[in-house]
């Protein structure tokens, strides 16, 4: 119950929820002025709505707000140079991935998702080169039937050549916080000493944070993929579906960044 609470009211106050709402407000103080309720009368109300929609709407959808929302988020972590990580025999060492959302009712029946694809291939790049242990973290919302996200991405592991016994499965978290509870606990009961975190660079504060709660241990960041373009036209600026995109995955991360720290 409390998953899908979460998930109503970030839905709610988040864009594009928080677009819709604002509409509803905007909706009600046209109809009440209309009716002559005193405090709806002023126009103000109406223009401060319509402006907030515009700035917030423009922001969202144009490079500016990549620039103000997602280059943050990414500049803190560098992708990792696979050739310059520490010996598998100096400390027992684990590449944990998080899931990204499986897309469920395909006509393929359950397919990772492509941010979730990502991080999985950076983990195996970097097993490919280090002979480093997998784990795999993510479960299965309440809201829906079928295998976890740790066993469909198992599965696509072992379709690329890895072997079953390198990779462990956490398949009980359904977010960042609980993907790093869940997986430390596994890891430290297991021996291991150090971890390679792998997610998306835009997702990499939130779990980092998350994990340096719960890990006592060396933790290192492997960006798996940024969304920050430097080289981009001025037709960028412009609203566009990229964009958006890009800000509301932002906007996603400040929002339950800015909630762990207050409520963990």
């Amino acid at each position: 119950m409390y998953y899908i609470f979460r998930n109503f009211i970030s839905n709610l106050l988040l864009p594009p929820g928080f677009f819709l709402l604002l509409l509803v407000i905007l909706a009600i103080i046209i109809y009440k002025r209309k009716e002559g309720y005193g405090y709806y009368n002023s126009k103000r109300n109406i223009y401060f709505i319509i402006m907030v929609l515009f700035i917030s709407i423009y922001l969202c959808s144009s490079y500016l707000g990549e620039i103000i929302m997602v280059r943050p988020l990414e500049d803190n972590y560098s992708p990792v140079v696979i050739n310059q990580l520490p010996n598998k025999e100096d400390i027992k060492t684990a590449i944990v991935i998080l899931g990204g959302g499986i897309n469920r009712g395909t006509p393929r029946n359950e397919e990772i998702a492509q941010k979730a694809l990502s991080r999985l291939y950076e983990g195996f790049k970097i097993h490919q080169a280090t002979g480093y242990d997998i784990v795999v973290t993510g479960g299965v919302p309440p809201t829906v039937e079928g295998s976890s996200e740790a066993k469909i991405m198992k599965e696509i592991l072992i379709d690329w050549g890895v072997n079953r016994k390198d990779i462990i499965i956490e398949d009980k978290a359904l977010t960042t916080w609980l993907n790093a509870i869940n997986t430390t606990k596994i890891l430290d009961e297991a021996g291991y000493k150090r971890i390679l975190l792998v997610t998306n660079a835009i997702h990499m504060n939130r779990s980092i944070y998350s994990f340096k709660k719960n890990w006592d241990y060396k933790l290192i960041a492997a960006p798996a993929t940024y969304l920050m373009e430097s080289k981009v036209g001025f037709l960028r600026f412009l609203p566009n579906s990229h964009s958006l995109e890009k800000s509301l995955r932002a906007i996603h991360e400040w929002v339950g960044l800015l909630w762990y720290y207050i409520s963990k």
